[in-house]
C-alpha cells in the first residue's frame, strides 16, 4: 500500500496532530501515576513502528504502508512527540515515588538495537549498506534525542541545518531490547541514490538474524528459535557498545528467545549473560539492569500467542503456568553467577 491511500484513513504517525495527543496523555499519566512512578519510558521499539508500520508493507503491523518516505516522516515525527513527551513528564511528575530514585522522573526510551553486519566484509557496497542500515535503525532515533541531531538526509554526515538545539538533552537513560543481527547485502541504485540519498541499498540477507526458517539452523550453522531468529549472543554487546556513546544508564528492557520445548532457553540465557557480564566488567559500559523477556508466556503482536517466551508457560484455557527448566537456569544465574 502506497502512503498516498492513507488519505482516506487514520494516518497514525503521519499526521502531526499525534505529536500533540501523545504529548497530552503523557501530561495526563504524569499527573496521575507521578506519586507512584519515577521511572517513564516514552515509547517502546519506535523504530519498528515506523519500520514495519510504513516501510514493510504486509508485516501485519498498521497502517501498513510500503514508502520509505513515510517511514521516515513518522520516525522524525515520534522524535518530536519524545521530546515533547519528556518535557510534559518533567512538568508534571514532581513527586518521587521512592527515596533512593535520581529523580521524581527519570524519563527515556526503550530503543531495539539490531547490529547490522555487512555479508562480505571486503566489498564496500555491503559495508555501506550495513552502515545505512545502522544509522537509520539503530542511530537515528537516540541520536536526535541526545544529541540533537535529526539527520535529515541519512547520509551519517553531521551538518549544520540538521543539529536541532530544541531536541537535545532529552534523554535520562536508554532500554537496549537485543534479539539478534541484520546480515546486509549491498546493491547499488541509481534512482535510490538520486530520491532518497541512500549510496547503496541494504537488502536483508535471508537465513541470518531474523531471517532464517523456525527451528532450524542459520547460514552459519547457529539455531534458530521458533520465531526464525538467529541466536547471536554476541551482537548484544556491540548493540551496548553502539549505545554507550550516549553517555546514558542502560537498561537491557529486552532479551528473549521463542522456545515452546524450552530446549534452547538455557544455553540462551547462560550465554546472553556472559555477554552482559563482559559488557560491565570489560568494556565498563554503565548497566543498570536485566530483564528477561519474559516471565510469562505473552501476546506477540502480529504473532498471536503462537509464539512461547515464557520462562514459565501459560496453560490459555485454565492460566496456570509451569515452570520451564530455564526459569531454573535464570535462578541459578541469579544466585550463583555464571559459571
Amino acid at each position: 500500500m502506497r502512503a498516498t491511500r492513507l488519505r482516506r484513513r487514520p494516518k497514525g504517525w503521519l499526521d502531526e496532530s499525534a505529536i500533540i495527543e501523545f504529548t497530552k496523555y503523557a501530561a495526563f499519566m504524569a499527573w496521575s501515576l507521578g506519586d507512584m512512578v519515577d521511572n517513564w519510558a516514552t515509547f517502546n521499539e519506535p523504530m519498528a513502528v515506523c519500520e514495519a508500520g510504513y516501510m514493510m508493507g504486509r508485516s501485519g503491523f498498521p497502517p501498513g504502508v510500503k514508502s520509505f518516505m513515510a517511514a521516515k516522516k513518522a520516525a522524525k515525527n515520534m522524535v518530536l512527540a519524545h521530546v515533547q513527551a519528556y518535557d510534559a513528564i518533567k512538568r508534571w511528575d514532581t513527586v518521587k515515588a521512592d527515596d533512593d530514585s535520581p529523580s521524581s522522573a527519570f524519563v527515556g526510551l526503550i530503543h531495539n538495537v539490531i547490529p547490522a553486519y555487512p555479508l562480505r566484509e571486503g566489498e564496500k557496497v555491503d559495508v555501506e549498506a550495513a552502515r545505512f542500515m545502522d544509522n537509520l535503525h539503530n542511530q537515528f532515533f537516540p541520536r536526535a534525542v541526545a544529541d540533537g541531531w535529526i539527520d535529515e538526509n541519512l547520509n551519517g554526515v553531521k551538518e549544520k541545518n540538521e543539529v536541532k538545539g530544541y531536541l537535545a538533552n532529552h534523554l535520562d537513560w536508554l532500554g537496549v531490547n537485543y534479539y539478534t543481527r541484520f546480515v546486509i547485502k549491498g546493491k547499488r541504485n541509481l534512482l535510490a541514490k538520486l530520491f532518497t540519498g541512500i549510496p547503496a541499498v541494504p537488502e536483508i540477507v535471508p537465513n541470518y538474524g531474523f531471517g532464517c526458517q523456525p527451528n532450524s539452523q542459520s547460514a552459519d550453522g547457529r539455531p534458530a528459535s521458533d520465531m526464525g531468529w538467529e541466536i547471536y549472543p554476541e551482537g548484544m554487546l556491540d548493540a551496548l557498545k553502539s549505545m554507550a556513546k550516549f553517555a546514558k544508564p542502560i537498561y537491557i528492557t529486552e532479551n528473549g528467545i521463542a522456545d515452546a520445548e524450552g530446549e534452547l532457553r538455557p544455553k540462551f540465557l547462560e550465554d546472553h549473560i556472559a555477554v552482559l557480564e563482559k559488557a560491565m566488567e570489560e568494556e565498563k559500559i554503565d548497566i543498570r539492569g536485566y530483564f528477561h523477556w519474559a516471565l510469562t508466556d505473552n501476546y506477540e503482536w502480529a504473532r498471536g500467542f503462537k509464539m512461547k517466551f515464557g520462562l514459565f508457560a501459560v496453560d490459555l484455557q485454565t492460566k496456570k503456568r509451569k515452570k520451564r527448566k530455564s526459569a531454573e537456569t535464570y535462578q541459578r544465574i541469579i544466585m550463583e553467577g555464571i559459571n
